[in-house]
Formats: C-alpha cells, sequence, structure tokens
C-alpha cells in the first residue's frame, strides 16, 4: 500500500501533470512485482489563503509517501527510491518554480488490510495472482 498524498495549491498542476506523476509513481512499484491497484496517488489542492510555510503563503509542494508493504532493505535502497521520486517530480515541478518536500513514513504490514484480508505480500503465487485480475481475490 503505498500512498502518495500531494498538498498543492489549486491549479498549480496540470492533470496531464498529475497523470504523469500517477503513472510514474505506479511504476516504482509494478517494476517490484506489487498489482497497481495497490498504489495510490491522491492531490489535494488547496486555496493560496490555506497553505502556508514559516507563516507565508505559499506555492510550495508537499508530499507524504506512505509504505505497508515493505520497508527499505537497506540504506542503498532507500537512497535510491529518494533519487527516483526526484526523478519524477523534478522535471514537473523545477520548471514551474516550485519547491516540493517529501517524507516517506514506513508502517507494520501487520496492521494493513484489504477487503478484511492480509495482502499475500510473502505469498508469491496469491501474489501473482493479485497482480493478474488487479484486485484483491480471496485465498
Amino acid at each position: 500500500m503505498p500512498r502518495w498524498t500531494f498538498e498543492i495549491i489549486a491549479e498549480s498542476l496540470a492533470p496531464s501533470e498529475k497523470s504523469t506523476i500517477a503513472r510514474e509513481a505506479t511504476k516504482i512499484y509494478t517494476d517490484v512485482g506489487f498489482p497497481k491497484f495497490w498504489v495510490n496517488v491522491f492531490f489535494h489542492e488547496n486555496d493560496p489563503n490555506n497553505f502556508y510555510i514559516g507563516a507565508d503563503s505559499s506555492k510550495n509542494v508537499f508530499l507524504v509517501i506512505n509504505h505497508t508493504a515493505r520497508t527499505f532493505e537497506s540504506v542503498a535502497h532507500r537512497l535510491g527510491f529518494l533519487d527516483r521520486v526526484d526523478t519524477i517530480l523534478r522535471p514537473i515541478l523545477e520548471p514551474k518554480g516550485l519547491h516540493w518536500e517529501f517524507n516517506i513514513h514506513e508502517h507494520p504490514a501487520q496492521n494493513w488490510r484489504m477487503n478484511g484480508m492480509i495482502p499475500p505480500v510473502n505469498k508469491p503465487d496469491v501474489l501473482q495472482n493479485w497482480v493478474s485480475q488487479n484486485k484483491p481475490v480471496p485465498y
């Protein structure tokens, strides 16, 4: 369950840019065998009067990434992931003069359920069925 939640000023990103970010974020996870439907990307658009950084109205972008299925296996994996996120965001945000910040929260997988089931992170055959059907399938 990766969940990317963006806090942005309304209309700072075009629908096509949001779609590109969602597609590229999803690819990070499908490249390592996760089902597409596990990846959630939200864009919360805020009025400039409701978005402050350092007591000033801001056009910054703030992103929180929640991970539950797995945690980073090593510092190298974590740094590689951070670089990959940057390669998604930089080409879209930097030309617009938008500053961005993100952080990642890793949650215990034992607290995660989909349709009441424990997702089959450690059950490769079941996970492959979820990938191929792109939905949670009882097992």
